[in-house]
Parts: structure tokens; sequence; C-alpha cells
């Protein structure tokens, strides 16, 4: 959902921080201390840019009331329209400009020693993603229209009996996602232990 990526974004590139975190204060001198800052910053708008917005467009375009939780019918209606079409690509520019804010203000904690503040601030924003997405039950649990679910909810299915595919496309967005988050996780933990921390 629109409302879970951009900060997705954001959350990610501060968790990857967290789990380097040894490695980052470990490096030594400046010239070090600047590669581990673009080693981090390319990990985390890369995922932003190759994994969060690839899965949250693919579901936009194939799912546009459900992936913004039926906030507008905008996205509805983007083909032949220079407004509504602007929406996917300040879609993706927010995910990376999110991944992006989050490691520059992540990295500055962890250098400055105020590494206190950073798994607080991205454990709270995902509580208040999930608060977000909560206040709008039902509608994640709901599959159709802008129009179906502000006049009528009874025309419209459920995410996982749906005859749009939907279970399926959403599943296969997870699975890629796991697998991009497992990859730069492996490749942290790999480093750690190649420097020793």
């Amino acid at each position: 959902m629109v409302q879970i990526d951009i900060p997705a974004a954001f959350i990610a590139s501060q968790f990857f921080l967290d789990v380097g975190r040894k490695t980052i204060v470990a490096e030594q001198g400046e010239a070090a201390k600047r590669a581990m800052y673009y080693k981090y910053l390319f990990r985390s708008v890369l995922f932003a840019g190759v994994v969060i917005a690839p899965a949250g467009i693919y579901l936009l375009a194939g799912y546009p009331g459900w992936e913004q939780i039926y906030w507008t019918p905008r996205t509805e209606h983007v083909v032949f329209n220079w407004v509504n079409a602007l929406i996917p690509a300040l879609f993706v520019a927010a995910i990376v400009l999110a991944g992006y804010l989050g490691h520059w203000l992540g990295y500055r904690w962890i250098t400055s020693g105020k590494e206190r503040y950073l798994r607080p601030t991205y454990l709270g924003l995902l509580g208040a993603v999930a608060v977000l997405v909560l206040a709008n039950y039902p509608s994640f649990l709901l599959m159709g229209t802008y129009d179906q679910y502000h006049h009528d909810r009874q025309a419209m299915a459920s995410v996982w009996g749906n005859p749009h595919g939907f279970g399926i496309a959403w599943i296969m967005v997870m699975v890629y996602f796991t697998a991009g988050i497992g990859f730069v996780l492996y490749r942290i933990r790999k480093e750690g232990k190649e420097r020793g921390s």
C-alpha cells in the first residue's frame, strides 16, 4: 500500500543501518567512513528503488483502489490525464527519497553517538503505519474500485477470494520483498563477519 511503501523505505534504510551498526562504528579513517556511508546509502536507495517501488507500482497499476486504501479515485484514472499520471511517478520518487532520508538521518545518529534514537524511530514509524492501516479497516480486506468501497461495499470481493487474482499478486510481491530484504541482510551480515564486527 502507498501508506506502507513510502514509510517502509525509510524504515528499511534505518533497519539496515541498525543491523550493520557495529561495522559502521568500527570503521576508522575519514575515507573508510565515507566509503561505508555510500555503501549503506547504495543499499538503501537500491532496495527502495528496485524492491519497494516496483512492488508498489505493480499493485498500484493492478489494484489501484486497494493499494492506496481507497483514499482517492485518481489512481484508477491515470491514462490520458497528466495530473493523475503524476501519481505513480511521485509515488516512486517519494519511496526513493524516504529511503535516502532514513539513511541520512540514521547514519548521522550512528556516527555522532546518538544511535539510541535509531531503533525507536523506525519501530515507532512502523507502529504508526500499522495504526494508520488498521484505522482504515476494512479497506485492506476488500477488492474493488473507489466508488464500490464508498458507495456499494456489497459489490466488492474479499482480497483472498476475488476474481481478480489479487491473492497471487500479493504473494508474489511478498516473496519478492522477502528475497530482497534477505539478500541485503545477508550482505550486511557477511560484511560484518569479514570485518570481525
